[in-house]
Parts: C-alpha cells; structure tokens; sequence
C-alpha cells in the first residue's frame, strides 16, 4: 500500500499532463487490502453529455477524496442505456486519468428485454410448470448462455479493469426453467423430470435438479472466466453475491461458494446488506472462510437498499469490521445514495488511515 505522498505524486503527474494537452492515466496504487469501490448506474450522471461529462468529472473527484479507487457501472453498454454516446468510454477515460478502476456489471440473470435477437430465440427465455414464459434468460439453456458470453464479448473492447458479474442467478421466486429442452437435458442424466416428482428437499430427484442448475449457472461463470482470460490476463472476474452460500446454492442456482473454491472469480463481493453490526461480523468472516485466499472478499455495504438504511456512522463502522475481518475491500450500494454525508466520513477515516489506498490498475 502507497502513503499519501505516492498518491499526491501520482495527481500531480497526471494534472501536468492534462495541462500538456490531454489526459494521462495517474500512476497506479499496488492492489491491496483495504480496496473501497461503489456500484453506480449509467444514469447517475444523465443523459446529456455535456452536463453528464461535468457530473461524471465532479463525482470522480469526489469518490477519489474519499478513497474510493473502484466504480462498478451497470448499463453502460451503449444498448443498455442509449444515450447516443459513448458513457463508459467517457468513464473509463475520466476515471483512469484518476487512478480510478472502471468494473463494467453485466447481469445475466437480470430481465431482458423481449426484443432483438432474443425476441428471434423464446427457447432462450425461462418457462414456469404451466409452461407461462418470464422475461429472464434461462442459463441451463446453451443458446442462452452463448447470447450472454457476445455480451462480454461486447464489453472486452472497453479498456476495462474487470467484468462484474450480477444477477448471476435464478430469479427469486419462480426458481428454474421446465422449457421440454432444459427438462429432457436433466432427464438424460437422471431418467426423470422435476415435474413428476414433489418439489421439496426430501426428494432425491428434486435435489439433483436444483444441483444440477447449479452446475449449468457455474458453466456460465467459467465460460465468461475463459473469455475474459482469453483477452487479457490483466482483467479481472468479480461477482456480486447473496449473502448466505449455501442457501444461494439451493434457491437460486448461485453456487459462489463453488466459484471460490474453483478459482472461477477474484473477487466476491457478497451483498450484506443490514444493520446489524454482528449479522454482518458474521457474514463476512463466513465469506473470507469460503475464499481462503483463492480470491478477494470485497464486503457488500448499502447506503441505502431494500433491506436497509444505514447511516454514515455505520457505514463507517461496518468498514472497519470488515477490515477487521480480513476482508479485502468493501463496495459501496450505491452511487444514487452516497450523498455528501456519506462521503464526508469517509474522507475522513481515508485521512485517519494516513492516505492507504488500493485496488487501483493491477
């Protein structure tokens, strides 16, 4: 980790290259523990581009200040948000000129639009027991999976830092597809379908079925794995996750703790979003355990969310528990909610850290 001078430096390095006439990436902080990122969306900074460019420059000041060295931005592939220009070029080029890493979040799980190429594919969509179609990729089916893998392939011309993964998953509720192709797939391994047998974990069929999902999910994640290592060595593989591994596992189809234990991510970044100082303690102590080295545990802090909303006093102190716990870093939800009074403690126990920073470009 580099003391506030390195990083001092590093401003003033890229600020006499600016004058020179263009932007210039600030040198680097080495990676290290006490990583502070921020999930934000395309929109936080609004669709014109002048005024957007202005927010965007301002925000990144402002992140920087309070040790914030990581964003990690959903919609912004052009598609996603169409504004009619380039945002994540604008954000990646802004925030690199401030040592600043740019995550782009893709989300597979998330709904789709039934629109484009998947509206051509239905068979790619998740199908209830009464055969109803819900505006979800079903990632059991390959052809679902390959149309998420020419979305990262999308996201790869960016001069990214990493691909974050979210909504790697089922969708709540409604569990997995039975579309005739995802259920005949299963059948060919075990001999029956789920829809013949009861849906609880008492039965052995219906177990297997839920494993079995499972496992189609993390094939998705080892394939986006191999495309990002394919393209670049430097890139990293980040998720965000549900809080509780196996129970995640079970209901969703999000084995993270196989994911770890695989070396399919480098970071995990579980979503503990509570305020519940000792739940969290907890929490994060279960995810460094599951990680064990094999990658990185950025702990999941809401400003505001839907289970939560916490204060910057505790934000602050869930912070120092997570360092206390050997979590690597933390990622803040999100942009939308981490107003001033929010940043403000955080530059200041940025400055009681004596200007420790980290998880600038690797």
């Amino acid at each position: 980790m580099l003391r506030r001078i390195v990083v001092s430096c590093a401003t003033l390095v890229a600020l006499l290259s600016m004058s020179a006439g263009g932007l210039a990436r600030a040198a680097p902080a080495a990676p290290a523990a006490g990583v502070r990122g921020v999930w934000i969306h395309a929109g936080l900074f609004g669709k014109e581009e002048t005024a957007a460019l202005a927010k965007m420059r301002a925000t990144l000041d402002e992140y920087r200040h309070a040790g914030i060295s990581a964003v990690f931005c959903f919609s912004g592939l052009p598609d996603e948000h169409g504004f009619g220009w380039d945002l994540l070029g604008a954000l990646v080029r802004e925030a690199h000129a401030r040592g600043v890493q740019v995550h782009l979040v893709l989300s597979p799980g998330y709904t789709v639009s039934l629109e484009g190429e998947v509206k051509q594919h239905p068979e790619w969509l998740i199908t209830g027991t009464k055969g109803e179609i819900y505006p979800h990729l079903n990632l059991s089916h390959p052809g679902a999976r390959q149309y998420f893998l020419t979305r990262v392939a999308a996201a790869l011309k960016y001069d990214l830092d990493g691909i974050h993964l979210d909504y790697t998953r089922f969708p709540l509720g409604q569990s997995f597809s039975y579309d005739r192709p995802t259920i005949e797939a299963f059948k060919a391994e075990f001999g029956e379908s789920p829809l013949d047998v009861s849906r609880d974990a008492g039965n052995m069929i219906w177990c297997e079925w839920v494993g079995w999902n499972a496992r189609q999910v993390t094939t998705l994640v080892r394939q986006v794995r191999e495309a990002v290592r394919r393209h670049s060595t430097r890139l990293v593989l980040s998720a965000a996750v549900f809080p509780n591994a196996a129970l995640a596992a079970y209901e969703i189809g999000q084995d993270w703790e196989t994911w770890a234990r695989e070396g399919l991510v480098d970071i995990l970044c579980p979503m503990l979003y509570t305020n519940n100082r000792a739940l969290f303690r907890q929490y994060v102590k279960r995810a460094v355990s599951i990680a064990s080295g094999r990658c990185r545990v950025y702990a999941g802090i809401a400003c505001v969310s839907s289970h939560n909303r916490n204060t910057p006093a505790g934000v602050s102190e869930e912070a120092s528990i997570a360092a206390e716990e050997r979590a690597d870093g933390i990622v803040l939800f999100s942009g939308y909610s981490l107003d001033r009074s929010f940043l403000d403690v955080l530059a200041g126990t940025q400055a009681g850290r004596g200007g420790r920073d980290g998880g600038d470009r690797r």
